[in-house]
């Protein structure tokens, strides 16, 4: 079943129009947020299954835990945790969007995600989120009293978004905001066991979401975005941006596009999604004051252009 849904993505991709193209953070706070953070990072892999499939999980953390050099304190920190959830794949190499998970860490994030590559309706995204919660409470882990358990949030691409969006749906009280990136079409999720209930999206009541697609991106078009932002409830914190000549795996860059790909499901490489999804998890989890002001419905990110296109929110400034 997996290689029937990668076989009908790779010829969606196909489709698309070969590009090279350059991508530049325009704003200030994306520039911030783009470059590296202040804390140094470090990758592990769970020494055993991590979820009911049997995967193992990769975990980027901070690698002075419990320090916050943007507070100035040196220890007690409880680190925010953001748990990844990947797309359809028969197999999750380590490295695979690494250069995006571990920019994440260097912001002081827990980031976690086990090696699943159908998941669906979320039961191993959830498995990796307790995984890491069983290992805070554990005297013998590096992660023990280190995990802020209030402050944990959902990223997901492709499938691994529209379980995210799924899981969001649910108001699943586990997760406190959503970064689902190049969401698929729903026509994708009834084959990948990923379709999302539109209906629920509109009585949403908890958490807040950032969707993120991309401008040339087949499987997740301007047009299938908005079918997922339209419906979400305005009760809760929501914005929409897509990237401007962004295909769909532009986020397995390290950073740059690899050689050799599908022609066009690349073209940017990761660059475009440091900065804003790095700044919307230190806003939603670390409480970073910039928020506001780069996702508001005039913010920085609705005058990204021609970066960014397609900017819709709801998020009103103080």
């Amino acid at each position: 079943m997996r290689w029937s849904i990668l076989g009908a993505i790779s010829a969606m991709l196909l489709m698309q129009p070969a590009t090279a193209a350059t991508y530049e953070a325009k704003g200030p706070i994306e520039r911030h947020y783009a470059a590296d953070g202040p804390w140094a990072t470090t990758t592990t892999v769970s020494p055993h299954a991590c979820d009911r499939e049997g995967n193992v999980c990769d975990i980027w953390y901070p690698t002075d835990l419990g320090a916050n050099p943007l507070k100035g304190r040196t220890s007690g920190f409880r680190h925010p945790v953001i748990v990844f959830a990947n797309g359809t794949a028969d197999t999750v190499p380590a490295e695979k969007n690494a250069y995006f998970l571990r920019h994440l860490a260097s912001w002081g994030f827990i980031v976690i995600r086990s090696r699943d590559g159908s998941t669906g309706q979320g039961e191993t995204v959830t498995d990796a989120k307790d995984f890491l919660l069983a290992q805070s409470r554990d005297p013998g882990s590096v992660f023990y009293g280190k995990v802020d358990a209030d402050n944990i949030g959902l990223a997901g691409h492709s499938q691994g978004a529209a379980t995210a969006a799924l899981l969001f749906s649910r108001n699943d009280p586990a997760f406190k905001t959503y970064v689902p990136i190049e969401t698929p079409l729903r026509a994708v999720c009834v084959v990948a066991n990923c379709s999302i209930d539109l209906g629920a999206l509109s009585k949403v009541t908890r958490g807040s979401i950032f969707y993120v697609g991309g401008d040339v991106d087949v499987i997740s078009s301007l047009p299938t975005n908005l079918g997922y932002y339209g419906p979400t409830s305005d009760a809760v914190d929501k914005a929409m941006g897509m990237i401007a000549l962004g295909g769909h795996t532009e986020i397995e860059g390290n950073p740059g596009c690899a050689s050799g790909g599908i022609p066009a499901s690349c073209n940017l490489g990761v660059y475009p999604l440091l900065g804003y999804p790095t700044a919307w998890f230190m806003w939603k989890l670390q409480g970073a004051a910039d928020g506001p002001a780069a996702f508001a419905k005039n913010g920085e990110l609705s005058n990204a252009a021609p970066g960014w296109l397609g900017v819709l929110s709801n998020i009103q400034r103080p």
